[in-house]
């Protein structure tokens, strides 16, 4: 088929804001209700942290809210956040040097004499929590390990403790346990009352302004024109030949504002997240497609605002298949760096063929069906509801032209007479 032909067909946005209707946009009740359980719980499991450990209580800054939900590219069920903890530890940010040999990683270089012991605020720390400090420096480096663990084993003992969260002035009641897999751990809320289970992915992380980066990232003049100036470094395990003492750099504030400002493509995102969900390419992580869409930005920025959202989708279905079959999608921040090096070479080989015999459908069937997007992006009952939809608005469409042309003949055969 030309590509004339297909852009033609995929100009109509009528079924593409059907599906965004009914099968994607989150309920605003669930919505609602499961943020007032998220941020009950959160705010109690912080306090008896501060409670638990001193050094915690002096360190910690605030909770991030991150991830696909508040970047508005969530599909599903609202029940899974990514939250980070911000902790600012009492070193002379100006002196600390970074080392970002490793692409999308840094070190972070702190001597034992940049923490500021003699600030009033750390005057009177427990000598305990000075000597947890210098631990986490390995070789005048940050230690990501040491921090990521000294931050899970007190999670850990104030999930064993607390087991329930609840509240009679708000009325709610929650079971809270913990669930950790390899570096990562997660906070499982069961809400007895709805038969409902809130997944919080929790990432300690450190803070640091943008300006203090410099020469560590290509990007950075670009990230100086962001409204938010902080950067996270994350104790992920660097898994490579050399040294492990190496953070995860994010920048999901900077992100999240992009995604807002270039508002029309959170819709195709998460339909691309459906069709990822309903295909169970479990490997294709949320993220990897949002990066993928704001690595087009250079190319779409000025038609965005033009350009069919049917079309869009389209469009970015072929970049998906090709980014697959070259097992790449580059990092946004640092495109030294691949986000599918991971993934196994089996595994990307059977979902970029899976991709291009979808695409070949899709292209050798559109112009005979209406659905064939559709098909890939929803389930069978789905597709079956969808359809129905719009094969009872036909009938609908029937009927009143019926009864109108009845009404027309009615009222000729009076005028002239004809019972």
């Amino acid at each position: 088929m030309e590509n004339t032909q297909l852009k033609k067909k995929f100009c109509d946005d009528t079924i593409f804001n059907e599906i965004n209707k009914k099968f994607i946009s989150l309920q605003d009740a669930e919505v609602k209700r499961n943020n007032v359980y998220l941020f009950q719980v959160i705010s109690e499991v912080i306090e008896q942290m501060k409670l638990m450990n001193p050094l915690f209580k002096n360190t910690f800054k605030e909770i991030i809210f991150c991830g696909s939900f508040y970047k508005g590219t969530k599909v599903g069920h609202p029940n899974e956040f990514d939250l980070n903890i911000v902790m600012e530890l009492p070193v002379i940010v100006n002196q600390i040097i970074y080392n970002a040999t490793q692409a999308a990683y840094v070190q972070i270089k702190v001597e034992d004499n940049l923490f500021l012991f003699d600030k009033k605020i750390y005057h009177d720390f427990p000598d305990k929590s000075k000597r947890l400090l210098k631990k986490f420096i390995t070789k005048s480096l940050l230690n990501p390990d040491k921090f990521r663990e000294w931050i899970e084993g007190i999670i850990s003992k104030v999930i064993s403790e607390l087991s329930t969260c609840s509240c009679e002035e708000n009325n709610y009641f929650a079971n809270i346990r913990l669930k950790k897999s390899g570096p990562a751990f997660t906070l499982i809320i069961d809400i007895p009352e709805v038969y409902d289970i809130i997944y919080v992915d929790l990432a300690p992380v450190l803070a640091f302004n943008i300006s203090l980066f410099e020469g560590c990232l290509k990007k950075l003049d670009q990230l100086q024109e962001y409204r938010s100036k902080i950067w996270y470094a994350v104790p992920l395990p660097f898994k490579g030949t050399n040294e492990r003492l190496f953070w995860r750099m994010s920048f999901c504030n900077q992100e999240k504002e992009l995604l807002s400002k270039y508002g029309r493509m959170k819709p195709v995102i998460r339909q691309m997240k459906k069709l990822r969900d309903v295909q169970n390419w479990k490997s294709i992580a949320s993220y990897y497609i949002e990066t993928l869409f704001l690595n087009k930005l250079n190319e779409l920025s000025y038609n965005l605002n033009r350009i069919p959202l049917t079309l869009f989708f389209y469009m970015m279905l072929k970049e998906l298949y090709r980014a697959c079959a070259c097992h790449e999608i580059t990092f946004f921040w640092d495109e030294t760096y691949n986000l599918l090096e991971k993934i196994s070479m089996i595994e990307m080989v059977n979902i970029s063929s899976r991709l291009n015999n979808i695409i070949k459908n899709i292209e050798k069937n559109a112009m005979k069906d209406d659905f064939i997007l559709a098909k890939y992006i929803l389930t069978r009952n789905e597709l079956t509801l969808l359809i129905d939809v719009f094969t009872s608005n036909i009938d609908n469409i029937l009927c009143l032209l019926t009864a109108l042309q009845v009404k027309k003949i009615q009222k000729t055969c009076s005028r002239v007479g004809v019972v």
